[in-house]
């Protein structure tokens, strides 16, 4: 019996969604051995299993957001989402603030008393209507943590600026990335910033997230 009542503990779980950056400069070759999203696709995968009870959903986004699956304890269905991610779904460019209030909105009436986003992003804001500070301070007030993920080398990085006749063409390109803004946005929520250089740190930063809640 006693078992019983903690398997009802435990399997209220918390709602966590990811926010995973589709944006074309996703595609490029600084987390070897393959690109960012392939990488962060894998490693966001691992940290799916790894939440056996809890309620995720997974939402995509570059230049708009699109919830992909809305939070859900179905894993099978979260990550085949996730496998399905790709440059060119959305219209490019980096709306960190719509991404934000898309989740925000999945989040704020779930069920449980734990409600996370981890956002990965490479980029810049550069789109969308919404400020991302002022989204972040709005999740705030639902009681939403963000966990914030810059993922990219320092310096230069190989990024696709168009089709080749071997496939895609690369071009080195600075990396840039808003850290400040990735900072507040996680500090006004109660979350944490990372920074994740290579495919090593970002499966460590997950890891990180995993113990954390």
């Amino acid at each position: 019996r006693a078992a019983g009542r903690a398997e009802n503990v435990t399997s209220e779980g918390i709602n966590i969604v990811v926010l995973i950056d589709i944006s074309s400069s996703m595609l490029a070759q600084d987390f070897l051995p393959n690109n960012r999203l392939e990488v962060a696709k894998d490693v966001v995968q691992r940290f799916v299993n790894a939440r056996r009870s809890d309620r995720i959903g997974v939402v995509a986004f570059s230049g708009e957001a699109l919830t992909q699956v809305p939070l859900t304890t179905d894993h099978p269905v979260v990550l085949a989402a996730i496998e399905n991610l790709a440059p060119g779904q959305l219209e490019d460019g980096t709306a960190i603030g719509t991404a934000i209030a898309t989740a925000a909105n999945r989040l704020r009436n779930a069920p449980g008393r734990s409600h996370v986003m981890v956002l990965l992003t490479d980029g810049e804001n550069n789109r969308g209507a919404i400020d991302p500070r002022t989204a972040a301070r709005a999740a705030a007030a639902y009681g939403i943590r963000i966990y914030s993920i810059a993922a990219g080398t320092e310096g230069m990085a190989p990024v696709p600026v168009g089709r080749g006749l071997f496939g895609l063409r690369y071009e080195n390109r600075p990396v840039r990335i808003d850290e400040p803004l990735m900072r507040d946005i996680a500090n006004s929520t109660g979350g944490r910033y990372f920074r994740a250089r290579d495919a090593v740190a970002l499966q460590q930063i997950y890891q990180q997230i995993d113990q954390l809640e």
